[in-house]
């Protein structure tokens, strides 16, 4: 399983681990606690798949980018050497011209 699929679980675990110890220490009664905890839980995980989603949509976005660059530089890296290759041709072929007169 990828870390990134943790987040929005592991912040919910979190949320709920710090509301039942603070319920704990305010003398919450069960009847009082369970509501309030479940809340609690669900708006926490909703909020950590917002989250989850939109870092997701921002890597990919990123990794978009870098692929669309390294296209980029691959293909002026192919042109260059083509170039040069032309213009090798041309400078033998002119010093065969001086080579003929």
């Amino acid at each position: 399983m990828k870390k990134d699929k943790l987040f929005a679980p592991f912040l919910m675990l979190l949320a709920g681990a710090v509301v039942s110890l603070m319920m704990y220490f305010f003398h919450y009664s069960s009847k009082e606690m369970l509501p309030v905890l479940l809340i609690v839980l669900v708006v926490f995980y909703i909020a950590g798949s917002f989250i989850q989603m939109k870092v997701n949509s921002f890597v990919r976005q990123i990794n978009e980018e870098i692929a669309a660059k390294e296209a980029e530089e691959a293909e002026k890296a192919e042109e260059v050497p083509e170039m040069g290759e032309a213009g090798e041709e041309t400078e033998s072929a002119g010093a065969q011209e001086d080579g003929e007169t």
